[in-house]
């Protein structure tokens, strides 16, 4: 071969048959090249020209198990990176009829992929904010607080986001009332003290026995109202 031969090259064949059974096609690239590397036009080769579509058989139209995808569904963001997904079912095909099967049956066909990645306008800038700390009391009001930042759509901070849709960086959190506590030692020893508080039975040394419990949490929940009864 001399330093200007012309020669055809191919490429290999595709790896998969145009049809999903019965006959297809399988094709590959051809193209002349001089000393391997200058692309000339098809008819300045010398010699038969390769084919580049042959004949291959992907088997029986009957008994074969295809997945079938449904359409890609919207992407899960407005804007910016998202994913979108897509239904499958197993089909069943035998002399042209089709029918749906338990998926499990397809698990010998290689499966199509159900999601996938996808990208929308720019979001611009967007306001970002951390998980909310722990509440500072754990009863009669305390607060929480977070990190609130400005970002761009590549996480870099900015200064352009609209202060008025800024998440708040500090709540208020459990605002119920402390439980007063009670002595150990300090039990209700009768079966309805509760009745007893509300009667303001308390002021009594007896039920402020049996009741112990109840008069102390109503005692000092409302530390004023044995004095209001008695001034009744």
């Amino acid at each position: 071969m001399g330093a200007c031969a012309r020669s055809w090259f191919t490429s290999l064949w595709s790896q998969r048959c145009s049809a999903a059974c019965g006959k297809g096609n399988q094709t590959r690239m051809v193209v002349c090249l001089m000393d391997h590397v200058t692309d000339l036009p098809l008819d300045s080769c010398e010699g038969e020209r390769p084919p580049e579509v042959t004949l291959c058989d992907s088997g029986p139209c009957q008994n074969r198990l295809e997945w079938y995808t449904g359409p890609w569904g919207q992407c899960s963001t407005e804007c910016g990176n998202g994913t979108q997904t897509r239904s499958l079912a197993c089909i069943f095909i035998n002399n042209g009829q089709m029918e749906v099967v338990d998926q499990l049956k397809c698990s010998s066909v290689s499966q199509p992929i159900t999601a996938q990645p996808c990208t929308l306008k720019p979001c611009g800038v967007q306001w970002y904010v951390t998980e909310w700390s722990a509440c500072s009391r754990s009863c009669s009001g305390g607060y929480r607080v977070r990190e609130v930042r400005c970002l761009t759509d590549n996480i870099v901070p900015s200064d352009h986001c609209d202060p008025n849709s800024m998440p708040e960086s500090r709540e208020e959190c459990n605002k119920q009332p402390c439980l007063p506590e009670i002595d150990p030692s300090c039990s209700d020893q009768y079966h309805n003290c509760v009745v007893v508080v509300q009667a303001r039975l308390c002021i009594y040394p007896y039920y402020r026995s049996v009741c112990c419990a109840s008069c102390s949490r109503a005692q000092k929940t409302y530390p004023n109202f044995q004095k209001n009864y008695i001034r009744r």
